[in-house]
């Protein structure tokens, strides 16, 4: 586990993505000297840069379609491996954008630095290169980090459910120990995590107070061994902070939960920079789809709401109306993977995202940011923050138009999962920072052009 800004990231996927895309430039980089042989304007001087400019186009083209393909999701890779249907898919799509770009681009470069015919070379040796990765990649990613738990009560059983779960594999759990006061026989947690050889060691105890065989964790630490708490744990493996392991002083303690003047300031210059650009961009976007609304039901276009942002002050967002007009008219409720309130356009415009383009207007007028919490009406913040406190932290930063708990978990429809997002929230509030604001814009691109998670 690596913290790179804030934000975890497992060593081994890094470690696999990196070797993948090294074998992949590198068979490129040969496919495509071959291709230009007698080409007169390539050897006349632009043989490397050309071949150099032609491979990264190619890895992009693989990278970004195993991206796309849930391929860099170790799971969902180890899954594939047996049928191999996803990675067929994903090097079709390569292939697919290889062929539009070698068709456009000789039109916009020199003439010679991408030659049409090494087509066919460019994605025989970038599917070959990806097969004998993805073929090899238990070698590369290792066997699952050894992981020993200290503790046998809900805590920890609720963590190793959740390790199996979510982790990637990565990680395995290969001992519980019990908690005894210190000098005692199954005190000795160092021995026991020589004996399992683990790597990890999560203290997951339901009450530290009764005593924790310190001197013991102490030499594990000290022998190398990482020794962390639960809810830590979970925040690195998990990308969330568990409701149910949170502990005040961690909150308290912990670091996080706080940004500079500098990374609001910079995010502010960012969330106008770009908010500008997409309302110019996609005006006639927006044009396109008033006239939609407007001709299957209607006026008015646009929906208008009270929701509660930084600091529980209220603000009016607004949204392209997707819903018919009574929608509400039995009281507020939430929307449900099928619901019949929804327009049959308003599907369309929510599936794509566009019913949230208004927003823009919000992130320009400060209400909002372009990363963030959801932003909740205050009729259903009152009910969650009676339930779940902590649900008031979520006011520490602007609601945004796409955030860390959108990206990782589905549309909440009711309180339940409101909770569940909720952990996301507070490892994106705890970590915010501008590189994870640069991560889950990246990951909305493929969300919103996969139409993933809309409802």
């Amino acid at each position: 586990m690596v913290r790179v800004f804030n934000h975890w990231f497992s060593g081994r996927k890094a470690a696999f993505f990196v070797a993948e895309e090294s074998v992949l430039v590198v068979s490129l980089l040969a496919g495509m000297s071959l291709g230009p042989v007698a080409h007169p304007l390539v050897t006349a001087g632009h043989g490397l840069g050309a071949a150099c400019l032609r491979a990264t186009i190619a890895a992009l083209a693989f990278a970004g379609a195993l991206y796309f393909g849930d391929l860099y999701d170790l799971r969902s890779a180890v899954r594939d491996r047996t049928d191999g249907r996803r990675l067929l898919r994903a090097l079709g799509m390569a292939v697919a954008t290889l062929a539009v770009a070698y068709l456009v681009l000789p039109f916009v470069l020199p003439m010679g630095w991408i030659p049409r015919r090494s087509l066919v070379l460019a994605a025989a040796g970038g599917a070959l290169a990806v097969i004998l990765a993805r073929a090899a990649m238990p070698a590369v990613v290792g066997a699952p980090t050894r992981v020993l738990l200290i503790g046998t009560g809900a805590r920890a059983r609720q963590l190793a459910r959740s390790i199996a779960e979510e982790a990637d594999g990565l990680f395995e759990i290969v001992g519980c120990a019990e908690t005894a006061p210190a000098g005692s026989p199954s005190a000795d947690i160092d021995a026991m995590a020589r004996r399992l050889l683990a790597e990890v060691v999560v203290v997951a105890v339901e009450d530290r107070r009764a005593g924790l065989p310190v001197d013991s964790l102490l030499v594990c630490r000290t022998r190398g061994v990482q020794v962390m708490s639960d809810s830590a744990f979970a925040e690195a493996t998990m990308k969330r902070i568990p409701l149910d392991l949170i502990r005040p002083s961690a909150l308290i303690f912990d670091e996080g939960f706080r940004a500079s003047r500098v990374t609001r300031a910079v995010k502010r210059a960012l969330d106008l920079s770009l908010g500008l650009l997409m309302l110019v961009a996609s005006f006639p976007l927006m044009l396109f789809a008033a006239a939609a609304i407007a001709a299957t039901d209607g006026s008015p276009v646009l929906y208008s709401q009270e929701r509660v942002g930084r600091g529980g002050r209220s603000y009016r967002i607004w949204k392209f109306r997707t819903m018919r007009r009574d929608a509400e008219k039995g009281g507020a409720a939430w929307a449900t993977a099928r619901d019949g309130r929804v327009l049959p356009v308003g599907r369309i415009l929510r599936r794509s995202r566009i019913d949230e383009l208004p927003q823009l207007w919000n992130v320009l007028r400060g209400e909002m940011s372009f990363v963030g919490p959801r932003p909740e009406r205050s009729i259903f913040l009152e009910e969650l923050k009676a339930r779940w406190p902590l649900f008031a932290l979520r006011e520490l930063v602007k609601p945004g138009l796409t955030g860390w708990a959108q990206l990782r978990y589905r549309y909440g429809s009711t309180p339940e999962e409101q909770a569940q997002k909720l952990e996301y929230d507070l490892y994106y509030i705890k970590n915010t920072s501008l590189f994870l604001d640069l991560v889950c814009l990246f990951h909305t691109v493929k969300i919103v052009l996969t139409g993933r998670g809309a409802r």
